[in-house]
């Protein structure tokens, strides 16, 4: 199969999910990610603020930022299809943008690469071995190639999939936490 009927077939479990098996679901994949040693040992967070079909990341923000850990945003650039983190203090530091996501304005303070200690990476469909089928910009792809910290994904159980989709310029996951 290929990435746009794997991404397709799992557009359509979520939204076909009920909503009680959804919370449920979220509320344990939350427990692994805030219980991970990745979560535990990390002080500067990059997540992106999840929206539509995606596992809510609200949650994570509010408790890190409770925790005392410094969380930043991504706002992408379409003309490079870049990446930039920024730190925020409040969800309401982020506004509607590309695609209608919620970024961070370029005018708040700019997290390096090398400061991020944990990158919490959306997608759609992931394999076993960490690729992962994104939403089709290859942003953070792009991001993670030369990262060196840590990163992983959260999913329901469903989104893995034994199907070997990774192409050359893929970068996996360190990890996958899922509901089970």
């Amino acid at each position: 199969m290929n990435k746009k009927v794997i991404r397709q077939q799992i557009q359509e479990q979520l939204k076909n999910l009920p909503e009680e098996t959804k919370v449920l679901y979220t509320k344990r994949v939350h427990q692994k990610v805030l219980t991970s040693p990745e979560w535990q040992h990390a002080e500067v967070i990059a997540v992106t603020i999840s929206q539509g079909l995606e596992i809510d990341t609200t949650t994570l923000i509010s408790a890190a930022l409770k925790q005392g850990k410094k969380i930043c945003v991504p706002r992408c650039e379409p003309a490079t299809k870049a990446l930039f983190f920024h730190y925020i203090t409040s969800l309401s530091d982020a506004k509607p943008s590309f695609y209608g996501l919620l970024e961070p304005g370029p005018y708040l303070p700019t997290a390096e690469k090398n400061e991020i200690d944990l990158v919490i990476v959306p997608g759609l469909a992931f394999s076993h071995s960490g690729y992962r089928i994104g939403f089709g910009g290859g942003y953070y792809d792009r991001f993670l190639k030369d990262y060196n910290g840590n990163s992983l994904s959260m999913a329901y159980s469903f989104q893995l999939i034994n199907e070997d989709f990774a192409e050359s310029f893929d970068i996996p996951v360190m990890r996958i936490l899922t509901e089970q």
